[in-house]
């Protein structure tokens, strides 16, 4: 039997990894949860770890499942596309971002947590450069996922979807995730010309 490629390995270390910590820190417990959820009053009084952490506690376990699963999903339809490093610099910039648009965008959005937003983020950001390439499951599933943060948008949550997660659904995190996805595949595309282009001009 031949050994997977090294990217292979690294494609799902760093997803497998951050599901294991959701799922360590829905072990917490209601303490955890509480010291860790964005609370839009605590994050502007200076706890900014907030914007992160909150992306990594959940309402309930099978809120924390279906994201966990959603991980690992999203790991599978990389298909060994992406390097470690390319999937941390890809979580904690979404983090990053749905967080701040939370706080600028959603004033009444006064608590969060759920890693929905920055999971809709990761399932665009390994299909988009994908389906460019031609991959028709890539844009399948991609036109889907859209697809679904179109009709939440205008749709909103049922009584059943909050009672399965144990709460309210924050569809905008999902709007803003998928946004920031597009700004991170845009910018991983343009980087190396702008590289190249500042060398040249360098030299």
């Amino acid at each position: 039997m031949q050994p997977l490629p090294l990217r292979s390995f690294a494609n799902w270390l760093v997803p497998i990894a951050l599901a294991c910590l959701v799922l360590a820190l829905q072990a917490g417990g209601e303490p955890v949860y509480e010291a860790l959820r964005y609370e839009r009053a605590a994050v502007l009084g200076g706890q900014y770890w907030r914007l992160l952490s909150a992306h990594a506690v959940h309402l309930g376990w099978a809120h924390c499942l279906m994201n966990a699963g959603g991980l690992v999903l999203c790991a599978a339809l990389a298909a060994g596309s992406r390097t470690g490093r390319a999937w941390a610099v890809a979580i904690v910039a979404l983090a990053l971002g749905v967080g701040m648009l939370l706080v600028a965008a959603s004033p009444e959005a006064t608590n969060y947590a759920g890693l929905s937003g920055v999971l809709y983020g990761l399932f665009i950001w390994v299909l988009a450069p994908r389906a460019w390439r031609g991959d028709r499951v890539a844009w399948i599933v991609l036109v889907a996922v859209i697809a679904r943060i179109s009709w939440q948008m205008f749709h909103p949550p049922s009584d059943a979807q909050r009672a399965l997660i144990g709460g309210e659904v924050m569809v905008e995190a999902h709007l803003y995730g998928a946004l920031c996805a597009l700004a991170l595949c845009l910018w991983q595309a343009a980087w190396p010309r702008l590289r190249r282009a500042r060398a040249g001009t360098e030299a």
